[in-house]
Formats: structure tokens, sequence, C-alpha cells
């Protein structure tokens, strides 16, 4: 019997070392494709959507530049406020050192202090949330969000971009934070960073569709 339950540990350990392995295979030296310096902050946008864009928040955090693009692509159809969520002291650029940093980060459940968004959160309705899946949930700055503005009664809707985990259960995650807030999380979409780089018009139409927002 122990020499099954050796042999069953050690099949166990082994998996461990692969999904371990796969996971840094497939995030290490992937930096995306870069800050969009034209892509900025902006105002009272107007969209082509069902919600009222005067009461629609876009906002995201992004790192390599995959989350800003689909970010900007869902601002152009849902119109409305957009935002970056920025930190004030920048995150490491270096890949390695990035994942290193995050993984320690995550442990600590540390908060990182967030730049001011310059908006009144009182006025909207529906707050889009955009961040990269980062140790299979969002990064830690999107709870430094959460924390800094009250998001009671709004209709939250996630996205996010990956290198293979999809949306990571993270709709779960923000209900579960947000439980004593009255919020209701619809269903996220997610864009691999694989094709991030492709127009993602036609894809972001369709999930808005899907929601029946379009």
């Amino acid at each position: 019997m122990k020499k099954k339950i050796m042999i069953f540990a050690s099949i166990a350990s082994v998996l461990v070392v692969v999904i371990v392995g796969y996971y840094f295979s497939q995030n290490r030296n992937q930096n995306g494709i870069g800050i969009n310096d034209k892509i900025v902050n902006e105002d009272n946008k107007q969209g082509n959507s069902k919600l009222d864009s005067t009461k629609t928040l876009v906002v995201y955090f992004s790192h390599g530049g995959n989350t800003q693009k689909l970010a900007n692509e869902i601002s152009k159809q849902i119109g409305g406020d957009f935002r970056r969520i920025e930190p004030v002291v920048a995150y490491l650029e270096e890949m390695d050192s990035l994942l290193d940093y995050t993984e320690q980060e995550q442990a600590d459940d540390g908060r990182p202090e967030i730049k001011d968004l310059n908006v009144d959160m009182s006025k909207y309705d529906t707050v889009f949330i955009g961040y990269p899946i980062w140790w299979y949930t969002y990064p830690q700055i999107i709870l430094s969000f959460f924390d800094s503005y009250d998001l009671t009664d709004k209709k939250i809707i996630p996205f996010a971009t990956h290198g293979g985990s999809a949306m990571s259960g993270t709709e779960e995650d923000m209900r579960n934070y947000l439980s004593n807030k009255n919020v209701t999380v619809l269903e996220g979409l997610a864009v691999s960073r694989d094709v991030i780089s492709n127009d993602q018009s036609e894809t972001v139409t369709d999930w808005l569709k899907e929601l029946g927002l379009k």
C-alpha cells in the first residue's frame, strides 16, 4: 500500500512540474505588442450599443499593450469614458523579473498604489474592466482599483488577454471579492495573446451581441 502511495505521489509531483513548466514556457519572454501612447484616456466617447454611453466606463490595466488594444476596441464600440489603470510605481519591464515580482506580490496579497483615474464612479451603471491574466488570475492592481472606487450596484463586464488560461475564473473571483457591493458580473471576453495583434472588432462585436448589448 505504501509503495502505491509513493508511486502516486511521484506521478503527482511530475505533473506539477510539467504544469508549472508549461506556464513558464507560455509566459516568459512575452512582453506583448507594446503600449500605444496614442491611445489615451477619453471622456464622452460615442459608441454603437444598447448601453447609455453617458453611464458607461471602460477601464483597464495593461503592461505590455495587449489588454490596451482590446480595451480600445471595446471602447470604440461601446463609447462612454475610457481610462487606463496605472501604478504609481511602474512594474518591471524585463519579463523574468516581472514574473518573480508579481508572484511575490500575489503571495503577499499586495495592493500597488494606483494613479487617480479622475472619474466620478457614482455616475456609471456599467463598468467594463480589462486586465492580463497573471499567475492564473487578475493582477493585484485590479484589487487596488476595487479598493479605491465604490462599485456598489454596478454591472461589471470583464475582459482579459491571456497566454492559454482564458478568463481563469476571474468572473467568480470578482463576485466573491465584491460580494458586499451587490454587483452583477457578466460573462467576460478572453483573447489569447497569440491572436491579439489581429483585428478584434468582429470578436468584440460577437461578444457584445451575446451579452445582448448590441
